[in-house]
């Protein structure tokens, strides 16, 4: 028999002579240590002599990689707590012992081989990927994205958006996850991570380091609001952003389907951070309660409902993005009663 890494064999009945050889070419093929292999085969070999004949006790295989011989062994813990070990036959075992031991090999290198695939995409974790849409299954969608697929379950998927098989998509890898079959790794479109890299992709100052990327909050397929800030004077983080007639800022809304991005001028001043990211409402005045992290912020009447957003989003948002709860008033209340402060 012939071991190899496309589970060939030869035509001739396979003996533990020929395994051994094998055994010891295929480890020099592919790099992988000769007791590491060995373990793996005598490991297997024991479940399979197990699973044959149910022996009683616990079963171990030692191979002879120099004749090829089995020795079997029966470890039984008696009734007073001794223990007894025994030869078992191996005769009729040897007939199936070359074919566990080449699956076994297979399975080993295949294990090893989805485990270096795992580690490399844990050094691309957090970094955009693209792939093509393999399979829908149970609401999860499957992405081939080469060496390893994707999996994005339905909470990291853009909500409204028609994924279909064979369609090209980006997404963002996350954390690699142990499954038998292959190297899978979660991935999202729907993390606040996914908007900062497809920034990152269409904005060279970002990429650079002189535009930066201060803090983003997102509710996926609604609205994402990003504060950006800028390490080179006189350079517009938002105009870099927004890019040359609107067209980074087109790019990126293209990959967001429905949802619509807000990009605004990160502030130190925390009064000038709120007022900011209420846009695209107008703010008269801001007052800040440090001690309840409370913004109080004053808006003419006719942009309060802008100021507010559909549902409240728009201020959500800019609380989520800012770290304050913001109350929104009227400039010309005169005694109404305020917005609710958004949490």
């Amino acid at each position: 028999m012939t071991l190899s890494r496309a589970g060939s064999r030869s035509h001739s009945e396979p003996s533990t002579e020929s395994l051994a050889e094998a055994l010891t070419a295929l480890c020099a093929e592919v790099g992988i240590p000769f007791e590491e292999m060995l373990h793996t085969v005598e490991s297997a070999l024991a479940v399979a002599y197990t699973r044959a004949f149910s022996p009683a006790g616990e079963v171990a295989v030692k191979l002879d990689t120099k004749t090829g011989a089995l020795e079997v062994r029966s470890r039984v813990v008696r009734d007073d707590g001794s223990e007894m070990v025994e030869m078992l036959p191996s005769e009729d075992f040897k007939r199936m012992a070359a074919q566990t031991a080449k699956h076994a090999v297979l399975r080993h290198i295949h294990d090893l081989e989805r485990d270096k695939v795992l580690r490399d995409v844990a050094e691309h974790k957090g970094e955009l990927a693209s792939g093509v849409v393999d399979r829908i299954e149970m609401g999860t969608v499957y992405v081939d994205l080469g060496r390893a697929e994707g999996v994005m379950p339905p909470e990291e998927q853009i909500p409204g958006e028609q994924l279909r098989p064979g369609r090209p998509v980006l997404v963002v890898i996350m954390d690699a996850q142990r499954s038998t079959r292959q190297a899978q790794v979660r991935v999202s479109r729907a993390s606040r991570n996914f908007v900062h890299r497809l920034l990152e992709a269409e904005v060279p100052e970002i990429k650079a380091g002189t535009v930066q990327v201060r803090a983003i909050a997102r509710e996926p397929g609604l609205r994402t609001k990003v504060g950006v800030s800028s390490s080179q004077p006189g350079l517009d983080p938002v105009g870099a952003c927004v890019g040359p007639k609107g067209v980074r800022h087109r790019a990126i809304l293209s990959e967001l389907v429905t949802e619509h991005i807000d990009i605004v001028p990160w502030s130190d001043d925390a009064e000038a951070f709120v007022a900011s990211s209420l846009g695209p409402a107008k703010a008269e005045s801001v007052t800040i309660d440090r001690t309840t992290r409370t913004a109080t912020v004053l808006v003419p009447r006719t942009q309060l409902s802008l100021a507010i957003g559909r549902d409240g989003q728009n201020a959500r948002l800019a609380a989520k993005l800012t770290g304050f709860r913001i109350d929104i008033k009227p400039s010309d209340a005169d005694g109404d009663a305020p917005v609710e402060p958004t949490p």
